[in-house]
């Protein structure tokens, strides 16, 4: 006797498993790409906000000191480049060490200890900043001081963690 097979069997076929794999495949590939393009995306923000956020400090804290001052002495080529002397007897300067801003008190003579603040964050470096003193349209020196500086952070080498900024700025003496 003959036994006869039954072709209602429900199976996949090699071709529908093969087509499976691929659908399945290509959609796993376009969702890990997109994942990834977004820890990108959000590491790449992440470092252009620790600069601009030091900027926007860096420019606050040096308009707020020079717009306490009356009078300033162009030193440079010194690395103080210009001393400023407020009405409250704080003379200052800023002067970059490490690659960090540092807003630097000079004390009074027989004065007590210079107080010194960073302005910059630990992953942000300084370079290039230039205090350049400007003279009004009328031929008044020293009406104002422009200000030019570059912030950077991580290794150029790094695509989504490196960030080379230059920032310029004027700030009128009153």
């Amino acid at each position: 006797m003959i036994l006869k097979r039954k072709n209602n069997q429900k199976a996949f076929s090699l071709i529908e498993t093969l087509v499976y794999i691929f659908i399945t495949a290509m959609l796993l590939t376009t969702i890990s790409s997109l994942i990834m393009a977004n820890f990108n995306i959000r590491k790449k923000l992440k470092t252009s906000d620790l600069v601009y956020n030091d900027a926007r400090f860096i420019m606050n804290q040096v308009s707020n000191k020079i717009h306490s001052v009356n009078v300033f002495d162009d030193v440079r080529p010194d690395s103080e480049q210009i001393i400023f002397y407020s009405e409250a007897g704080e003379d200052f300067v800023f002067v970059v060490e490490d690659n960090n801003l540092i807003y630097r008190e000079i004390p009074n003579v027989g004065g007590g200890q210079a107080l010194e603040n960073v302005l910059n964050s630990e992953r942000v470096e300084v370079n290039n900043f230039i205090l350049t003193p400007v003279s009004d349209w009328q031929g008044n020196l020293n009406k104002g001081i422009l200000i030019n500086f570059n912030l950077s952070i991580g290794a150029p080498e790094d695509v989504y963690n490196y960030l080379n900024q230059d920032f310029e700025t004027f700030i009128s003496i009153r």
